[in-house]
């Protein structure tokens, strides 16, 4: 793989960390909020958040990884003629 291909997935991985680190405070308040409401108390869920991050960033990482190396294998001139 090029350096093209790695910047690209450089970037669009930036992206995803941002969004990450936005949407987990917004996620862990939103949780406590909802989880006052009960009377029994759940402790220790600290470990979904990892485990979405992890799982966004890999779903990305190959997303991104799969669009771009389609794209920079596929032949222009082949795709012309298609239509």
């Amino acid at each position: 793989m090029d350096s093209e291909t790695w910047r690209t997935i450089r970037d669009y991985l930036i992206l995803v960390g941002i969004a990450c680190i936005i949407g987990i405070p917004v996620a862990v308040y939103a949780t406590q909020e909802y989880l006052k409401g009960f009377i029994y108390r759940l402790e220790g869920y600290w470990w979904i958040f990892v485990l979405a991050v992890v799982i966004s960033f890999a779903v990305s990482l190959l997303s991104i990884l799969w669009q771009t190396l389609k794209a920079a294998n596929t032949n222009p001139a082949v795709e012309l003629k298609k239509e």
